[in-house]
């Protein structure tokens, strides 16, 4: 126990985790009350769009992205893990009030009987695991405009070109892949993008801002 305080006191910004259980439960409770009478979300494209199973790895990265930029923030340079931690779960919330609010779901999901292998097994396991409902916008976008956006801006990346770009490519195959499993209509997609901006504004781009003017002033 005290190794732990220890540990705590070492990192106190570590207390933002705190938004996790916060988001999970909404998120749960979403899940609870919006199962039918829902909007569908749907646009023209997402008929063309074709079911790949295989892009499900991507979407599964999803996770071990988001864990790995936080660790790494929350070891390295705590004032943009903090960033970090705020724009993402401000952007979750976002769209758990959207989902309350107004609820949503989209019809695209396929049978996926007699097709099946390991990647359309990942799908039905993610299919039994999270209803069809509450998908604009889109988290799974919105979480990873996050991790793309705190590995841009993290100073002790900014020499990485590499490691920069493929996040970008990484994130980009992961909120597309939720086309491609049928998990979400484009419109989620679009509307995942346009909930991130208006918290890039207030946690990234004002301070990118005040660093030019400060570099501009001397």
């Amino acid at each position: 126990m005290k190794g732990i305080l220890n540990w705590i006191r070492r990192y106190p910004h570590i207390k933002y985790l705190g938004y996790l259980p916060v988001y999970l439960a909404i998120y749960f409770l979403a899940e609870h009350l919006v199962t039918t009478h829902y909007w569908v979300s749907h646009m023209p494209i997402d008929d063309a769009i074709p079911f790949v199973p295989a892009m499900v790895l991507f979407y599964d990265l999803w996770y071990p992205a988001m864990i790995v930029i936080g660790v790494y923030l929350l070891l390295r340079d705590p004032e943009n893990f903090v960033r970090y931690m705020k724009y993402l779960f401000y952007t979750l919330f976002l769209c758990e009030a959207v989902w309350l609010l107004f609820p949503n779901g989209q019809d695209l999901r396929p049978a996926i009987t007699g097709q099946e292998n390991i990647f359309t097994w990942i799908v039905s396991a993610i299919y039994a695991a999270d209803t069809n409902t509450n998908v604009l916008p889109s988290a799974h976008v919105t979480g990873a405009v996050a991790v793309a956006v705190a590995v841009l801006h993290c100073p002790s990346l900014q020499s990485k070109r590499w490691l920069q770009v493929g996040t970008v490519v990484l994130c980009t195959l992961i909120a597309i892949s939720t086309v491609f499993i049928k998990q979400h209509s484009m419109l989620d997609v679009l509307a995942g993008v346009v909930a991130s901006v208006p918290f890039y504004l207030v946690f990234y781009w004002k301070r990118v801002r005040k660093e030019e003017a400060l570099f501009n002033e001397n």
